[in-house]
């Protein structure tokens, strides 16, 4: 009797393995993808570190009406935001010269999509100084950009987060250029 209700029971658990069918979602991963890098070559910034606060590290963040943060977890980005954001930077202002004038640090503030207004939006807190010391802050801002997108899916807000992106690679070369400009 006892190894008829030790073989029933193992029938009964390995029967609700089998029997049961949960829906594979398979986890995808984006990419704010890389810049021109011939559109800045002429400025010299070296590319230090930026880090990335609050919940934003791989998943993406979609913000709700009642100011809910929701963690998509089917869908990534490839690296971490402030790795992503380093990267882009790195590529978009090449070390042509082998001189660097500037140097840029910071702290990505937020990086979401608002799901009430559909936008995705991109807060960077940075610092410009002078590559050879960067104790003297030049210029210390924030940047803010919020870029629309017509649906929910989360490619739409890859490529919206690409263009907010690369809005603050090009201010930040407008910047970099006013400051050459300032100390000649």
């Amino acid at each position: 009797m006892w190894r008829l209700t030790i073989i029933l029971g193992l029938a009964l658990l390995v029967s609700g393995c089998i029997f049961t069918r949960e829906r594979f979602i398979p986890v995808k991963y984006y990419d704010i993808g890389n810049p021109d890098n011939t559109k800045y070559a002429s400025t010299s910034l070296r590319v230090g570190a930026f880090t990335v606060t609050g919940p934003y590290r791989q998943e993406m963040v979609f913000r709700t009406e009642k100011n809910e943060l929701v963690k998509d977890q089917y869908s990534r980005w490839v690296q971490a935001p402030d790795d992503m954001l380093r990267r882009y930077l790195k590529i978009a202002f090449p070390d042509t010269s082998g001189k660097k004038e500037y140097a840029v640090t910071g702290n990505i503030l937020t990086f979401e999509a608002d799901m009430n207004t559909r936008e995705a939006v991109l807060v960077i807190e940075y610092r410009i100084t002078s590559a050879s010391s960067v104790e003297s802050v030049l210029l210390e801002r924030t940047f803010t950009s919020r870029k629309k997108f017509e649906g929910n899916s989360p490619e739409v807000l890859a490529g919206a987060m690409a263009t907010a992106v690369a809005d603050f690679a090009d201010s930040m070369c407008k910047e970099l250029k006013d400051l050459s400009v300032k100390q000649k």
